[in-house]
């Protein structure tokens, strides 16, 4: 999948979740799109290089991304059990379709 895919796909999954859990706001879609736009292309950069078909390095370079856009959300919204279970599952969905595809 192309840097550009991969991408696109992550901000197509993740922020109608975001939207679904009440984040509507033109301001809170905006940090929703730009934080998952900074971490899925440092993520897939960094992975290009670091991968090399390990699952494991995958894994804790998606947990840094949820810690990550967590921190942005955060401060953005205010921190929240309710904010990082939401951040943990987008993260989970968009790695669970990137892997299928």
């Amino acid at each position: 999948m192309s840097l550009f895919a991969a991408c696109a796909l992550t901000v197509l999954l993740e922020t109608p979740l975001f939207f679904l859990a009440g984040y509507r706001s033109r301001d809170e879609i905006t940090v929703v799109v730009c934080a998952n736009v900074v971490t899925n292309l440092l993520l897939n950069l960094t992975a290009a290089y670091l991968l090399q078909g390990r699952l494991t390095i995958a894994y804790s370079l998606e947990l840094a991304v949820v810690a990550a856009e967590y921190a942005a959300y955060a401060l953005a919204f205010g921190r929240s059990k309710r904010l990082f279970l939401l951040t943990l599952a987008a993260n989970c969905l968009s790695f669970g379709v990137g892997l299928l595809l």
